[in-house]
């Protein structure tokens, strides 16, 4: 995919459902959400949903909802790598009252993962427990969606779904810088064949171009965030969790992920996906030109979250993204004691730069092939994959041209 695409032509040609007009304008609303309590969760969501024009505007009786929660890997809920399962259950039952006739739950993690083992370790099948919703496979029947110059994956089932309720997850993001509503759509589409598109747009700008455009085929008619408790850091997997007690919603996914950056201290221009988003008049990204209110407004703007390792990536020229990211030996690192040596992350490498060691059984990386796309540290299950920067062959290229440097 060229940057140069013309913004109307991945949105025309998919056979998604087509998202409700943003009648309210680019407004975001953020509400205060102390805990994952069921009755703190249940006023968050409320209150956001409310001041958008109620669910009613939304979902209709008798229509298919499919809830889109972030399901990376299989976690934990309380490693903050997924959506919570109470926003999930909440999410279910104000669907259920709106009249929706069938509300389907589920994403595609990035790996080979079992989907019995990922809808238990991240409570999704608590979260659908006594409800009438349905956790939804993957793996089944796949149809193509146009975007761009290529073909995304989707399962048939999709384009049976009337409205689309994004809830992803505010994390850092060690690429793309976040991930926030732009991004989660790209869990729509299949397993494997995000690691294919990984390969072919390896470096921030390239991938957050591909992504805009699969945004701009497969766009929610609503995202809610949940912030309550986000990840800062190494994201989107093995960063740090920490509170930050709000849901932010929006229409205009755009202007949610503009808002969204405040606690990152980061103007929403400085970020690839919504700068190109914005460009292609996906959504507002002028904070001037938001209308952001609720009440958890004070707590959004009082956080600062840890950034990732994007914000020194996003300062490498395009040209010489591969070039620098060999010269300063970035790479994913095993963590031998963490591991349980279950083969994911060398299933998911779209390069095959990961191969098991045959004496230990453990995984290595290959650093000549490494595109240092951290595909495989979004699947590892245990988190045990860790980012490595070295200096060494800076230092030598220094010596060698007569500047000998230092390390610190």
């Amino acid at each position: 995919m060229s940057n140069t695409d013309t913004p109307d032509h991945a949105a025309t040609a998919t056979t998604a459902p087509a998202p409700l007009s943003n009648s309210g304008g680019s407004r975001v609303v953020v509400a205060a959400c102390p805990s994952y309590s069921p009755d703190a969760v249940e006023a968050a969501l409320t209150e956001v949903l409310d001041a958008l024009g109620g669910l009613e505007t939304l979902v209709k009786p008798g229509q298919t909802v499919l809830i889109k929660p972030n399901l990376l890997c299989p976690r934990r809920p309380e490693e903050a790598v997924t959506t919570h399962p109470e926003l999930v259950r909440q999410m279910i039952r104000m669907c259920v009252k709106a009249g929706a006739a069938r509300i389907w739950v589920g994403d595609s993690p990035a790996g080979l993962h079992a989907e019995k083992d990922l809808w238990s370790r991240t409570d999704m099948t608590t979260a659908v427990e006594g409800t009438p919703a349905e956790l939804k496979s993957w793996d089944t029947k796949q149809t193509p969606v146009p975007c761009g110059d290529d073909l995304l994956a989707v399962p048939e089932w999709f384009t049976q779904v009337d409205v689309v309720i994004s809830l992803p997850k505010l994390k850092t993001h060690s690429l793309t810088t976040m991930t926030c509503a732009l991004k989660n759509v790209f869990g729509i589409t299949s397993g494997l064949a995000k690691s294919k598109f990984h390969a072919k747009y390896p470096s921030p700008l390239t991938m957050s171009t591909f992504l805009v455009g699969v945004f701009a085929a497969l766009r929610p008619h609503v995202s809610i965030v949940d912030a309550v408790t986000v990840m800062e850091g190494l994201g989107p997997a093995n960063g740090r969790p920490r509170p930050l007690g709000v849901l932010l919603a929006s229409r205009d996914a755009v202007a949610l992920d503009a808002v969204a950056c405040a606690p990152l201290r980061i103007p929403p221009a400085s970020v690839p996906m919504i700068r190109l988003a914005a460009a292609r008049g996906l959504g507002e990204m002028d904070l001037s030109r938001i209308e952001c209110t609720g009440t958890g407004v004070p707590q959004l703007n009082a956080t600062r979250m840890k950034p990732s390792l994007a914000r020194y990536l996003r300062y490498i020229p395009e040209p010489m993204f591969r070039v620098t990211t060999r010269l300063f030996q970035l790479r994913p690192r095993i963590q031998e004691r963490q591991c349980v040596k279950c083969g994911i992350c060398a299933g998911v490498c779209p390069r095959h730069a990961i191969a098991t060691q045959p004496r230990s059984g453990y995984p290595a990386v290959n650093p000549k092939e490494c595109i240092v796309c951290f595909c495989c540290m979004e699947s590892c299950p245990r988190g045990a994959i860790a980012v490595q920067l070295y200096l060494g062959s800076m230092v030598r290229l220094a010596q060698r041209v007569g500047k000998v440097v230092s390390p610190q």
